[in-house]
Parts: structure tokens; C-alpha cells; sequence
């Protein structure tokens, strides 16, 4: 079966069900697995990687209004690869070419290719995402087994942090305008045994004013802006942890502030429970060992 991923999350199930030899087209933002890497890239962005927070922000807000895509779509390499089956997604259209303009492109060349959409905004959603995967590539069987993994994982994890104090948790998802994280990444902390405080589970992220955060004084944030860099994420922040109120923070004047390997938050696949993993050993090093690996995080405060 020939496959494209329009999305670094499709990428990572086809490949967790053994399926990176099928793929022969992907987005520009996959970069994982490493053994994808060479494959042809048939979207591309918009957003120069010079454009600071408020800046990018804005072009994201002028685009929604415009209807013109932050994406762009290789229709001759999409048609040279002629694929069985494209797989693309509804959950977001800042972060990816979404659904409807895939089917467009699709409709446009006028290719018989098959598409599928995925969905997931938590890991029940998740769980059927790879299951229609596997429905999709024959790999059922793999599927299967990828999900049940997947739950045992998160379920050691609950089993660990248990009967540990759960510290209050600040998720940044976006410095300006301030943006808290939500949707599954809300979640995502609970499984890890914190207190989830500010995100909501409806809304993928929010802005907040920085006021909202004193009554929740919190004493664990995490830094993941989508797409950022640790590096980038860690400069961003040196601008924020010496103003009030963000120096009043528990998190900031105790030294439990991370910046954040952001695929691993960002992406509704199978990576996701390697960062609720990760969470958990930084929330409770006591009692968690896994999922620290030090290049997919760093101490900033």
C-alpha cells in the first residue's frame, strides 16, 4: 500500500503498527521516526521561522479570517506518488493542513485515493484513531496490540502516583499572547498525577490573563508553545520569570519550571503517553523512573 501522511501524528501510528515502509509521502513537520525522514515532503508553511510569538499569532488570526490556508499543498508530487490512501486531520487547522483542504486538493487532481480523518482530542479518541488505522491498512491485529500497550502504560502511571500529592500545574501553550494549554494536554497532567489548573478539556488552548493565574499560584508550569524548540521555548521565558507575578510563583521561586519537548504534547499519537510519562518523573521523582530522557526537557527556573 502506498500511504501519505499530512500530519506528524498519522506518521507516528503508521509506524507504531509497522507500517513506515508504506509510506511514501509526508508533511513537512514529521520528524519522527528518524527512518521517515527521507521521505518527500508534499506540504510546506507559510509562517516564516523568524516571526516572534505575537507575530505568528497574528497571521494565525488574519488566516482564520481570510480563509486563506497557513499551508501549502505539492499537488504535482502529490499526483507522481499517486497514493491508496491519505491520511490528514480535523482536530486542528492552525497546526496542519486540516481535512477539508485535504479532500479539496484530492477532489482538484482528480485522484481515486482513499482518505481517512483523524479525530482525536483525548486518548479514548486516540485509542480509535489507531483503530481506524489499523481498519484502514489491514493492520487490525497491530492496532490491537498498540492500543492495549499504550493503556497499560498510563495505567502504571496512575498506579505510581496514586497516593502522591498532586501539585498544582500551569501549562503554557503560547507566550504572546499568554495561552494556556487544554484538550487532551489537560488530561494528559491529570494522568500524571498533577493538579490541572486553568486549561480546560473543551478547548484545545486558551488566552488567559496573566492576573488569572495568582489565585492559582502554581507550583509546577510547564513551557510547550506548539512547535517551539526547547532552546527557543527557554529564550522566550527568560523574558517572563523575572516580572511579577511569574517571580512570586511557587514554580519559579522553588526551581520547577521545564521547557518541554513540544511534539510530545502536541501530537494526538502514540507519543503522547511518553510525555504523560515524562510529566509524571518530573511531577513525582520519587516513585517514577521512566520517560526523562534529558534531551526532551530542561530545567529553566
Amino acid at each position: 500500500m502506498r500511504i501519505v501522511s499530512m500530519v506528524p501524528s498519522a506518521t507516528e501510528i503508521l509506524c507504531a503498527l509497522g507500517l513506515a515502509k508504506d509510506i511514501v509521502g509526508i508533511s513537512h513537520d514529521c520528524d519522527y521516526p528518524a527512518e521517515i525522514l527521507n521521505r518527500p515532503r508534499l506540504t510546506g508553511t507559510t509562517l516564516g521561522s523568524d516571526l516572534t510569538s505575537y507575530e505568528i499569532d497574528q497571521k494565525v488570526r488574519a488566516s482564520a479570517v481570510s480563509g486563506h490556508s497557513l499551508y501549502v499543498i505539492q499537488a504535482e508530487l502529490f499526483e507522481r506518488l499517486h497514493p491508496d490512501l491519505v491520511i490528514t486531520q480535523e482536530q486542528c487547522s492552525v497546526c496542519a493542513v486540516d481535512r477539508d483542504r485535504t479532500v479539496y486538493a484530492l477532489e482538484s487532481m482528480k485522484l481515486n485515493t482513499n482518505w481517512l480523518s483523524l479525530a482525536a482530542t483525548g486518548f479514548s479518541g486516540l485509542y480509535k484513531d489507531i483503530l481506524n488505522v489499523g481498519s484502514a491498512t489491514g493492520c487490525m491485529s497491530q492496532a490491537e496490540r498498540v492500543v492495549a500497550e499504550l493503556a497499560a502504560r498510563l495505567e502504571r502511571i496512575a498506579k505510581k502516583t496514586a497516593s502522591e500529592y498532586r501539585p498544582r500545574v500551569f501549562c503554557l501553550s503560547w507566550f504572546d499572547p499568554l495561552m494556556s494549554a487544554g484538550a487532551w494536554i489537560t488530561q494528559m497532567v491529570r494522568l500524571a498525577g498533577g493538579d490541572a489548573r486553568v486549561g480546560s478539556e473543551r478547548e484545545a488552548s486558551s488566552r488567559i490573563a496573566v492576573d488569572q493565574l495568582r489565585g492559582e499560584s502554581p507550583e509546577v508550569i510547564f513551557l510547550l508553545p506548539c512547535s517551539f524548540s526547547q532552546s527557543r521555548t527557554a529564550d522566550e521565558w527568560t523574558g517572563l520569570r523575572d516580572l511579577s507575578p511569574w517571580r512570586d510563583f511557587p514554580a519559579v521561586r522553588e526551581g520547577r519550571v521545564f521547557a518541554l519537548e513540544s511534539s510530545l504534547f502536541h501530537r494526538p499519537g502514540p507519543l503522547l503517553v511518553d510525555g504523560v510519562e515524562l510529566m509524571a518523573k518530573l511531577l513525582h521523582p520519587q516513585c517514577c523512573a521512566f520517560g526523562a530522557e534529558l534531551d526532551l526537557w530542561r530545567k529553566v527556573a
